[in-house]
């Protein structure tokens, strides 16, 4: 399957979706949150067709508005619901000082039956995903 890279901006994240990961990082705070995260709807809708053994999720959010958080967890119930015997993992980054960006994750975990690894970051850590 095709690989998707979409560089993040000063309000979207920079997405990185291929065969057996799927990464985002930055800020979202896009005026349309949907039309934003469309492409890797997209790409989701096919991947989940024939997912691979094991799926790793990288997720380190600065900051992310309601109507993205919403997307989020839309992706992932998406990979949640068609993944059939294949292992997912999350790993949720945080900075070391973002308790709220903390909470948001295990928020979000409620949704999913999967559980998240989180971890912790120095202050504005470079995350290469």
């Amino acid at each position: 399957m095709e690989s998707i890279r979409i560089e993040k901006t000063s309000k979207s994240p920079l997405f990185v979706l291929k065969d057996g990961f799927i990464g985002m990082t930055g800020r979202s705070t896009p005026q349309n949150a949907r039309q934003l995260y469309q492409p890797c709807f997209n790409w989701m809708n096919e991947y989940v067709k024939k997912p691979l053994p094991e799926t790793r999720v990288d997720i380190y959010f600065e900051y992310v508005d309601s109507a993205s958080i919403r997307c989020v967890v839309d992706l992932l119930l998406l990979l949640e619901e068609n993944k059939g015997d294949a292992r997912i993992e999350v790993n949720w980054y945080y900075e070391i000082y973002d308790e709220d960006m903390h909470e948001l994750g295990t928020y979000i975990q409620t949704f999913l039956k999967f559980s998240f690894n989180f971890i912790v970051v120095e202050e504005h850590q470079n995350i290469i995903i």
